[in-house]
């Protein structure tokens, strides 16, 4: 999972997307990367497989940018089981009650960033899986960091699957907007989310 994972920091994106993962995920016990979070020089990876009693299970990897540009190859951080059956679209939706987006896992892990003062004993960052709506294809993001308070970092990114993975650290925050395409023009669908880094 560890290649897999390396893989996807590499490619700037999940290898295998939509459509791919859902049958993978089905059919077979063959990992595949959900989402990807890179942050600088920093590179985090849920991966989801089929184990061996059924359920779907979440391994999320990181790893460091060395002075180079290349990764270094992906530490295991934590595990666990998806609290929904992926599969299945009337759970997502059921899990959503509406909204075009919910948080479905939330936890704290502390890692080497190699920054600030305390970069020998590492930070603790803020992780969250997003649930996202089918009807969505895209997702802004606006994030802000102590750093620079006074600006903020927008993007945008294609949706690749039903499930958005979100990583802070301390001092940071996000606004997050789910978005419909329609032909040539842009739908946003309810209400932004926002979420920051407990040590604010």
């Amino acid at each position: 999972m560890a290649d897999l994972a390396g893989t996807a920091l590499r490619l700037g994106r999940p290898p295998i997307a939509g459509a791919a993962a859902d049958r993978l995920l089905r059919d077979a016990d063959t990992p595949v990367v959900a989402d990807i979070w890179i942050s600088g020089d920093l590179g985090f990876v849920l991966l989801l497989h089929r184990r061996d009693d059924g359920l779907v299970g979440e391994e999320l990897y990181y790893s460091l940018r060395g002075e180079g540009g290349a990764w270094e190859r992906p530490d295991h951080l934590s595990g666990g089981i998806v609290g929904m059956e992926m599969a299945n679209p009337s759970a997502a939706e059921d899990l959503l009650a509406g909204a075009s987006m919910t948080a479905i896992a939330e936890s704290e892990t502390l890692v080497h960033t190699g920054r600030g003062p305390n970069h020998e004993e590492g930070e603790l960052v803020h992780v969250w899986e997003l649930l996202v709506s089918s009807e969505a294809d895209l997702i802004d993001i606006e994030r802000s960091s102590p750093n620079s308070p006074d600006m903020s970092e927008l993007f945008r990114r294609e949706l690749t699957g039903p499930l958005v993975l979100i990583v802070l650290l301390p001092g940071e925050r996000v606004r997050l907007q789910a978005i419909r395409r329609e032909n040539s023009s842009l739908t946003r669908l309810d209400d932004p989310l926002e979420l920051h880094h407990p040590e604010q």
